[in-house]
């Protein structure tokens, strides 16, 4: 009976200690996941904050070319700039004509109004046209600082409805690559046995990109603030 007690305490103690060592494997499971998910949340983030920021400078293009088309005293130079290089229609009608195309591709809206207005707003047609190109300059800002000013407001809305950190949000316009770039951070929050494994915190920084808008460095060469871009085309 006496070696009978014993085996059935060395039974329990190791009944324990297998209890405990998968206890441990658990916790450090569930961190191992948690840091995969608020890895995934701080990327999401910074990428709808980048798409939010481009959306803003879509809008501002689409005004800038409302504002130039609707104003009388540009009447004369619409009427020669739209019989030379616009077969007669207005540049709203030429970017919604090619966003219709890209759209039957399979394009969403927003892609679409993109590639339409990186495809009709090139550099030959601003540069013979510089009231049009006086217009988007106004809308976009005149500054690499300036058009990171116009999105932040979108930006910042975004990192917080998605509980990223505001003061860790960090947004540019890329001169090469000519798109909104945001790096933010998501807090982790490690889980704790309170004995084996400590608690920590950590910010854990993804960044965004928007998606081209190559017609910018079209508006912006020629005597802007803003540097040449470089001279390779870069992905």
């Amino acid at each position: 009976m006496k070696w009978l007690n014993n085996e059935r305490g060395n039974a329990a103690i190791f009944m324990l200690w297998l209890l405990g060592i998968v206890a441990i494997i658990f916790v450090l499971t569930i961190n191992i996941v948690k840091v995969y998910i608020v890895k995934e949340h701080s990327s999401l983030s910074a990428e709808q904050a980048a798409f939010a920021g481009t959306a803003v400078l879509i809008e501002n293009t689409a005004e800038a070319i409302e504002n130039y088309e609707s104003n009388p005293s540009y009447m004369l130079i619409r009427e020669m700039h739209e019989n030379a290089l616009a077969d007669g229609k207005p540049i709203s009608a030429l970017i919604e004509e090619k966003k219709n195309e890209y759209v039957n591709s399979g394009l969403d809206e927003s892609a679409a109004y993109i590639e339409a207005a990186n495809n009709i707003l090139t550099k030959s047609r601003l540069n013979w046209n510089g009231f049009l190109k006086h217009e988007l300059r106004n809308q976009l800002s005149e500054t690499k600082a300036g058009a990171e000013a116009i999105i932040r407001s979108a930006v910042m809305d975004v990192i917080t409805a998605n509980h990223a950190r505001p003061e860790d949000t960090e947004i540019s316009f890329s001169l090469d690559k000519w798109r909104v770039e945001v790096k933010s951070t998501v807090r982790f929050e490690s889980v704790s046995d309170n004995k084996y494994i400590s608690s920590f915190v950590e910010d854990i920084p993804q960044r965004g990109y928007g998606p081209k808008l190559a017609y910018i460095e079209n508006v912006y060469t020629g005597g802007m603030n803003w540097p040449d871009p470089p001279s390779e085309e870069t992905d």
